[in-house]
């Protein structure tokens, strides 16, 4: 049996955003302040102008994405 590799999910979840991101150029990611933890910022890197940071205001960011 092959081993398998185990990542944490934020770091998995990073480099999904990424690939996406070069795979569909419509994909914009929203942040809510969480770049550290969640590691969007592979997606930030690569893409700059389709990543926005709204802060802290969670709710806020529903209506950019609206």
């Amino acid at each position: 049996m092959s081993e398998v590799k185990k990542i944490a999910t934020r770091d998995s979840y990073g480099n999904a955003l990424a690939q996406l991101g070069t795979e569909l150029p419509a994909v914009v990611v929203l942040d809510a302040d969480l770049a550290a933890p969640i590691t969007p910022g592979l997606f930030k890197q690569a893409y700059q102008e389709r990543f926005i940071a709204c802060g802290t205001a969670d709710r806020n960011m529903i209506g950019v994405a609206a």
